[in-house]
C-alpha cells in the first residue's frame, strides 16, 4: 500500500512558484552582479578582456531564467522539472535525516536506498533513480535545493552561476590565443542562445556542458601551457569536468578524449623546426593518439556501461530507433536506419554529420526553442558555405593546421556533430545534444575568416 501511495505522490508533484522566490530572485541578482563588477574592475586592470565578465554572467542569468519559464507556463515541465522534484525529496531527506541523504549521495541506485525515502520526503522520480547517470544530476542539484530552500528558480539561477566559471575560462583561453577577437569570441562563447539556454537549467546539458569546458581549460593548462600554478589548482578543474562527463554523458568522451590527444600531439609536433624530423614523428603520433585513446577509453568501460567501446555502435543504432518514435512530440526526422556497424556508419556519415551541424532549419521548427536553433543552423550554414565556395582549400587547410587549438576546434566540432547526429533522430534531443561544440565551432569560424582577411590584406 505504502509503495502505491508513493507512486502516486510521485507523479502528481507540481512545481508551484512561491511569491518569496520572486522576491528574492532580484536582491540574488543585485548582490552577484555587485560582487561581479568589482572582481571586473580589479581583473580589469591587467586583464582587457574581463570587460565582459559581469554582463556575460547576467546573460547566463538571464539564459537560465528563459529556460525556467518556458519550461513551466510554455511547455507545463519536463525533464528539467522532474529533476528538481527529485532533487526535492533529496533535500527533504536532508532536513530529516542528513545521514540517510549522504547514503543516498554517495551510494548507487537500489531499492536499499530507495527505501530511505518516506510519504514525508517524497520519492524521486523512478525513471531518474534507477539509472545512475540521471540520478547524478538529482544528486548534484540535490545540494543546491538545499541552500535555496528548495526553490526552483533560485536554484536554476545559481547552477547558472557556478557553470558560468568553465565558460569564461574557455573563453580568456581563447583571448589569450586571438586577441584582437574579443568582441566575436564573446559572442560565440559567451553570448550565444543555445548554449545560455539549454546550458544554464537543471539538465544534464548544464553539468556536462560544463564539464567539456573544464577539460577544455585543463588540458591547455596542463600539457600545452605548463602553467606555474601549484598541482592541485591545475588538477581540480580537470577531476571536476571529467567527474561530471563520466558519471552524467560518457559518451562525449569518446569524441573528446581522441581529439584532446591530437591538440596535444599538435602542439608539439608544430614546434620541432626540422623538417624531416617532422616527417618521421607525424607517423608515429597518429598511431600513439589512437593507441592511447583506445587504451583510456577501454579502461574505462565500467563506467562508460552502454557506451564502452565494445558497445557504443550497438548503443548508439538503439538510440537512432528509439529516438524516432511518436512519444518524443512529433519531432522526429530520417538519415536513414543504422545497423550499428562500422560500415553502416561510414555510410551515414555525410547526412549525420550534417543533421548535427546545420539541423533543424527554420523550415523544420515546429516550437519557438528549434525555431531559434534553426536561425543559429542557418547563420552557420551561410558561414561554411562561404568558406567552401569563396576561398581556396589550400589555404583553409593551411590556416586550419596552422594552429592546435583551431584544428582542435574543427576536429571536435565535426566529429560530434557526426556522432549525435548518427544516434539522435529528433531535433528536440538535437538542440540539446550539440551545445559541447558550438562555442568552439562558432570561434573557429572567426578565428579562420580572420585569417583569411588578413592573409588577403
Amino acid at each position: 500500500m505504502e509503495i502505491i501511495a508513493a507512486e502516486l505522490w510521485e507523479y502528481d508533484q507540481k512545481i508551484n512558484v512561491k511569491f518569496w522566490e520572486f522576491a528574492l530572485l532580484p536582491i540574488y541578482i543585485c548582490i552577484t552582479a555587485i560582487i561581479s563588477f568589482f572582481y571586473q574592475k580589479f581583473k580589469e586592470v591587467n586583464h582587457v578582456h574581463y570587460k565582459y565578465f559581469t554582463s556575460g554572467l547576467l546573460i547566463k542569468i538571464l539564459g537560465s531564467l528563459t529556460f525556467v519559464f518556458i519550461y513551466l507556463y510554455y511547455y507545463g515541465g519536463g525533464d528539467t522539472t522532474s529533476y528538481f522534484e527529485s532533487s526535492k525529496a533529496m533535500a527533504n531527506l536532508f532536513y530529516k535525516k542528513p545521514a540517510d541523504y549522504f547514503t543516498v549521495l554517495f551510494s548507487p541506485p537500489s531499492d536499499e536506498t530507495r527505501s530511505l525515502f518516506t510519504m514525508q520526503t517524497g520519492y524521486p522520480w523512478s525513471y531518474l533513480f534507477y539509472d545512475s547517470h540521471t540520478f547524478m544530476v538529482v544528486k548534484l542539484t540535490s545540494i543546491i535545493t538545499i541552500i535555496t530552500f528548495k526553490s526552483y528558480i533560485l536554484t536554476s539561477v545559481i547552477l547558472a552561476t557556478i557553470t558560468y566559471y568553465g565558460v569564461w575560462k574557455v573563453f580568456s583561453l581563447f583571448v589569450l590565443y586571438f586577441p584582437s577577437l574579443e568582441k566575436k569570441l564573446a559572442f560565440s562563447i559567451l553570448y550565444f542562445p543555445s548554449t545560455l539556454f539549454w546550458g544554464s537549467g537543471v539538465s544534464k546539458d548544464t553539468y556536462t556542458y560544463f564539464g567539456v569546458m573544464l577539460l577544455f581549460y585543463s588540458v591547455y593548462n596542463i600539457f600545452i601551457n605548463k602553467s606555474s600554478h601549484k598541482i592541485y589548482v591545475k588538477l581540480l578543474p580537470l577531476l571536476v569536468g571529467f567527474f561530471l562527463i563520466i558519471n552524467i554523458k560518457p559518451y562525449i568522451l569518446l569524441i573528446f578524449l581522441p581529439c584532446a590527444f591530437v591538440w596535444i600531439f599538435y602542439d608539439k609536433y608544430k614546434r620541432i623546426r626540422i623538417k624531416i624530423l617532422k616527417y618521421l614523428i607525424a607517423p608515429i603520433g597518429f598511431v600513439l593518439v589512437i593507441v592511447t585513446s583506445y587504451f583510456i577509453l577501454n579502461s574505462l568501460g565500467d563506467k562508460m556501461s552502454k557506451f564502452s567501446l565494445d558497445k557504443a555502435l550497438e548503443t548508439a543504432a538503439i538510440t537512432n530507433y528509439d529516438l524516432k518514435q511518436d512519444y518524443y512530440g512529433g519531432s522526429s526526422f530520417n538519415i536513414g536506419d543504422y545497423d550499428g556497424t562500422i560500415l553502416g556508419a561510414a555510410k551515414l556519415f555525410p547526412a549525420a554529420t550534417f543533421a548535427g551541424l546545420f539541423r533543424p532549419g527554420i523550415w523544420e521548427s515546429s516550437k519557438i526553442t528549434l525555431l531559434i536553433a534553426g536561425i543559429e543552423n542557418s547563420i552557420i550554414l551561410f558561414f561554411v558555405l562561404s568558406f567552401i565556395f569563396k576561398n581556396n582549400w589550400i589555404v583553409l587547410y593551411k590556416i586550419i593546421t596552422g594552429n592546435s587549438v583551431l584544428l582542435f576546434s574543427f576536429l571536435f566540432s565535426v566529429l560530434f556533430s557526426f556522432m549525435i547526429g548518427l544516434t539522435t533522430s529528433n531535433f528536440g534531443a538535437l538542440v540539446r545534444f550539440k551545445i559541447p561544440y558550438l562555442p568552439f565551432l562558432m570561434s573557429s569560424i572567426f578565428i579562420t575568416q580572420y585569417f583569411i582577411n588578413t592573409r588577403k590584406k
